[in-house]
């Protein structure tokens, strides 16, 4: 009986195969949810993925993993508005995105009783294969569904991600000096989101892409004679448009957040390239500010936003219009920390085109190589198997800046270490000899080139390393012959003389 209703309705929730016994063999419904418990060995519970009122997701052990068995478990997880359904339609508008941004997106808190937790919703999602983790060169760890990873598109698709990351960032430290400027957020103290290892802003019990205490009359408080400040939280999504089932994640943090006690003001902020006129109407409504690029910097700053993510899109994919990268950056630049934390993404860009122009291997941006203790991520990869492999480290910054002594360290004894076994290990490299080039507008400290100096020496028999400081990336740009080109550099990295 159960078995032959599974082939009829194929997989299904408990309670929708329960209502189908009881309606097509007049059972009841507490004999129809026996019987279920009770099914042979060929039907198969997905455990990993409880949902409410004890239902479980259910199937033929002949299903799992058809295409029929993914659409009907999205539908199942759609059916119900909650958890799985907030999280999957996260993802999904997002196509790709990093697992520290899926703990903000998702809509679950980062932990409240009664409530599953942003980790343990990624956890339960992944260990019923709905979303997979991998982790995506010049992104990192990231988080989407099977049928994108599956993808022929993927590659292109995971461009698309990283340019619109890029410019979310530029936004967000574009937001940070709007809100700062104009007094509405306490002036060092907004946060934003960043860096895996770095903390996720946060206000009551989510996680925000920024997040600042507030001070304003409008949102601060006096309690018991004490000024206690209101909060500002705010998430952004540079996609075309921006669905209701895009913004349902963000309107249940608004809801529940707003439900409990002792937090204070908030003012909300959703920021969009567009709003559908629904999911426009539904943020009013919840008291929430959607706010648009355009809204907040006026059409030639939107333009230039849209600009960005297309031409990002482009060069991450090797196809660098120099121009068009230096005119909008050049756009951009009237934001008041536009450039902010991307500055090293931007130099990254620039200096595999350099490289491209002459060198006849693969050059490839932000390659993951596998070392015997972990991975390690290669800003420009110039490799030509058997000929010559040059393996080079990024540091843009604004002219005259220090590079870390931490970085520094970080690259010759963890990196170099690492990608010398992936080449060893994985391309069985032999000769020549590998260059490690640092390439750098900012500066070295006298402990830092007496450090690189030290493993040079040491290790001149096994690779050549290289330091190329901003006069030399200017050189470099010079012979290339690309005017555009250089006139990024001098207008972002390394002043004209």
């Amino acid at each position: 009986m159960i078995i032959g209703a599974l082939e009829e309705l194929g997989p299904c929730l408990s309670s929708k195969l329960a209502g189908y016994l009881v309606d097509n063999h007049g059972l009841s419904p507490d004999a129809a949810r026996q019987r279920i418990s009770r099914a042979p060995e060929d039907v198969r519970r997905l455990s990993s993925l409880p949902f409410a009122h004890s239902a479980a997701f259910v199937y033929l052990k002949s299903q799992y993993a058809t295409e029929e068995y993914w659409e009907s478990l999205y539908e199942a997880i759609f059916s119900v508005e909650g958890t799985y359904s907030r999280a999957l339609a996260s993802v999904l508008c997002r196509e790709v995105m990093p697992v520290h941004h899926f703990y903000i997106a998702c809509g679950a808190p980062i932990a409240q009783k009664r409530h599953i937790a942003s980790r343990a919703a990624l956890k339960r999602l992944t260990d019923a294969g709905v979303l997979i983790e991998d982790t995506l060169p010049g992104i990192g760890p990231c988080v989407m569904t099977r049928q994108t990873f599956a993808s022929p598109e993927f590659d292109a698709i995971a461009a698309g991600v990283r340019s619109r990351l890029m410019a979310e960032s530029v936004l967000l430290d574009s937001i940070k000096e709007w809100l700062r400027n104009l007094a509405i957020a306490s002036f060092n103290s907004v946060t934003l989101r960043g860096a895996p290892e770095e903390q996720l802003p946060s206000v009551g019990t989510f996680n925000w892409d920024l997040s600042a205490p507030s001070y304003s009359t409008a949102l601060a408080e006096r309690r018991k004679g004490e000024l206690n400040p209101g909060f500002i939280a705010c998430d952004v999504l540079l996609i075309d448009n921006v669905s209701i089932s895009a913004i349902k994640p963000f309107l249940h943090k608004v809801k529940t957040l707003q439900a409990l006690k002792n937090i204070g003001r908030v003012m909300f902020i959703m920021v969009g390239q567009r709003f559908d006129n629904d999911a426009f109407a539904a943020l009013r409504t919840a008291g929430v500010i959607p706010a648009t690029p355009e809204s907040l910097f006026g059409k030639e700053i939107a333009v230039a936003f849209r600009d960005l993510i297309k031409t990002l899109k482009d060069t991450v994919q090797g196809v660098v219009d120099s121009a068009k990268l230096d005119d909008v950056i050049t756009r951009l630049g009237k934001l008041e920390g536009a450039l902010g934390n991307m500055r090293g993404s931007f130099f990254e860009l620039l200096v595999a085109e350099l490289v491209r122009k002459t060198f006849s291997g693969e050059v490839q941006l932000n390659k993951i190589c596998l070392g015997d203790d972990g991975k390690a991520e290669v800003d420009v990869w110039a490799v030509k198997e058997g000929v010559s492999a040059r393996i080079i480290e990024c540091k843009g910054m604004a002219s005259g800046s220090l590079v870390s002594d931490e970085e520094i360290g970080l690259w010759l004894t963890t990196r170099i270490k690492r990608v010398r076994q992936h080449l060893m290990n994985i391309l069985h490299w032999n000769k020549p000899k590998p260059q490690f080039e640092l390439w750098t507008t900012g500066v070295l400290s006298p402990e830092a080139q007496h450090r690189i100096e030290k493993t040079r020496n040491a290790n001149s028999a096994k690779f050549d390393l290289i330091v190329v400081g901003p006069e030399e990336v200017r050189k470099a740009a010079k012979s290339v012959n690309d005017e555009s080109l250089l006139k990024t550099l001098e207008h972002h990295f390394i002043p004209a003389p």
